[in-house]
């Protein structure tokens, strides 16, 4: 069996964090938008929203909309039609808590 001196144990072992860092970073990147969806979406597919911020690990501002058909629909969050549909959200939440 060979035998690993110091120098080479340290390299492998740096190469390996370097490795697991950097997949670690392309798995939390998968999940960011980078683009926005242009189609608006219609009020009755939607089951949820969540808000992904620039300054947080992705760099895109982004209202993220979940539909019924489990696909996640990257918005900007400036558009007339997200507001809107942000806002009929919050009526329909706000009238099931009552």
């Amino acid at each position: 069996m060979a035998s690993f001196n110091s120098k080479t144990l340290v390299l492998f072992v740096l190469v390996g964090l370097l490795f697991l860092f950097w997949t670690a970073e392309a798995q939390s990147n998968q999940d960011c938008c980078l683009s926005y969806t242009r189609a608006a979406l219609p009020l009755w597919a939607i089951t949820g929203y969540t808000q992904q911020s620039s300054n947080e690990v992705c760099d895109v501002n982004a209202i993220i909309f979940h539909t019924k058909s489990g696909i996640r629909a990257c918005t900007n969050p400036k558009a007339k039609w997200v507001k809107k549909l942000l806002l009929l959200l919050s009526k329909r939440l706000k009238k099931m808590s009552n």
